[in-house]
């Protein structure tokens, strides 16, 4: 999805989430006004791939924070925190919050432990690796957080 075509009405850009394919691979993006609102969708594109997020109530908190030398490199350990938390927790999301100062990341993940009744046994999650990570900020302000996933 070309990000340009991401536009309300009054010129702002609407924060959302998507996956896609590159060379035969899963990829997550987040796309936002701010780079935090990116890494947030980036994220829920991320829980995605194992759980429609609407389906996920907030009962459970997870607390994130990571500090890295790039945005890159603070894409994917925020990812794989994530990852490690629908891992070792067997957390399903529903949303995320995250604030940066600078290049340290302080997140938020909401939502449940896993159950088969209610959020399916699409995907069991052991764990991912993560590729072609990538933050950017493009026309109009918009910021893009992407990233291809194997699990």
């Amino acid at each position: 999805m070309d990000v340009e075509a991401v536009q309300s009405q009054q010129g702002r850009p609407h924060s959302h989430w998507e996956h896609f394919t590159r060379d035969e691979q899963l990829g997550v993006r987040g796309v936002g006004r701010s780079m935090e609102q990116a890494f947030e969708m980036a994220a829920l594109a991320l829980a995605a791939l194992v759980t429609e997020p609407q389906r996920v109530e907030a009962h459970e908190e997870l607390e994130v924070s990571c500090h890295s030398a790039d945005h890159d490199e603070l894409l994917a350990e925020w990812l794989r925190e994530v990852v490690g938390a629908m891992a070792g927790r067997r957390l399903r999301f529903q949303c995320f919050a995250v604030r940066l100062d600078g290049l340290n990341l302080f997140g938020h993940g909401f939502g449940e432990r896993a159950g088969a009744e209610r959020h399916g046994a699409n995907v069991a999650v052991t764990g991912a690796s993560l590729t072609q990570v990538s933050v950017r900020q493009g026309p109009h302000g918009v910021w893009t957080a992407e990233a291809l996933v194997d699990f």
